[in-house]
């Protein structure tokens, strides 16, 4: 469960990243999306590490 959560972050957040270069939005619109998809791939690579993991798993 946890390594699609971390597959599906990864790719949402790069087409998020793509999208704030290559769309036609507003100058918001691309900050948003760019600062959102950097944090998505950020919190898959956290989840990866065994500390992000483990800080996960104290959560629940």
């Amino acid at each position: 469960m946890g390594f699609w959560v971390m597959i599906l972050s990864l790719v949402s957040g790069a087409i998020l990243i793509y999208l704030s270069f290559a769309s036609q939005f507003s100058k918001l619109a691309k900050r948003i999306s760019f600062v959102v998809g950097f944090l998505l791939i950020a919190g898959a690579i956290f989840l990866a590490t065994p500390s992000g993991a483990t800080f996960v798993m104290k959560i629940m």
